[in-house]
């Protein structure tokens, strides 16, 4: 991944860890996308970052199908992991 993607998958693994979406706690792609703090113009872009890094977790899994797809993470500690293997500050609290 280039700099710009990893910098939104941060952002949006931040979000979900924040969040505490693991288990069976769940979240749309699109609330993820929306709700991440992202850039207008890269919202586009988060969807193929978040299908490049739900495919070979951890941290993200998606489920679902159509119109519908979910995300959450593996876990926290995986998220967490991600955040500061990449460069990232976990959010304060974890």
């Amino acid at each position: 991944m280039e700099d710009e993607e990893i910098e939104l998958a941060i952002k949006m693994v931040e979000y979900l860890v924040k969040n505490k979406v693991t288990g069976n706690h769940k979240k749309q792609v699109d609330t993820v996308i929306n709700k991440s703090g992202l850039p207008v113009h890269a919202k586009g872009d988060a969807r193929d970052v978040l299908e490049e890094i739900a495919t070979s977790p951890p941290p993200i899994e998606m489920y679902g199908g159509g119109h519908r797809q979910n995300v959450r993470l593996t876990s926290i500690q995986d998220g967490v992991e991600f955040i500061e293997e990449n460069g990232g500050d976990p959010p304060w609290g974890f």
